[in-house]
């Protein structure tokens, strides 16, 4: 389980960095703060941060449970199909949803 253990600690790194990243650069675009720039990072980190949150949320899980001795393929396969699921589910969502050119504005956005 040092594997499981590995993945979860460089993922929390990914999790954490792209994260705040994501997180900064969508209030730097709402707030009106170089608005070019933090739009285009703020899109771009959006699957990068799908990726670590998946990879951090589903290693700590199984890492969680083979501590407690509940080791499955079944449930390895589940976490593979239910991660995998997600990922298309939010892909599609970001591919297929257009975005809004001024988020949370009450007013006509003025770019």
């Amino acid at each position: 389980m040092e594997v499981f253990d590995q993945i979860r600690r460089i993922s929390f790194v990914f999790f954490i960095i792209v994260g705040l990243a994501h997180f900064v650069s969508g209030l730097m675009f709402v707030n009106g703060y170089a608005v070019p720039t933090s739009g285009l990072v703020n899109r771009v980190l959006f699957i990068p941060f799908i990726i670590a949150t998946l990879s951090y949320g589903l290693s700590n899980l199984k890492y969680n449970l083979s501590e407690y001795g509940k080791n499955s393929k079944t449930l390895d396969y589940a976490f593979i199909i239910f991660g995998v699921l997600i990922f298309l589910i939010l892909i599609s969502i970001e591919f297929f949803v257009p975005d809004s050119p001024c988020p949370l504005s009450p007013l006509p956005c003025q770019i």
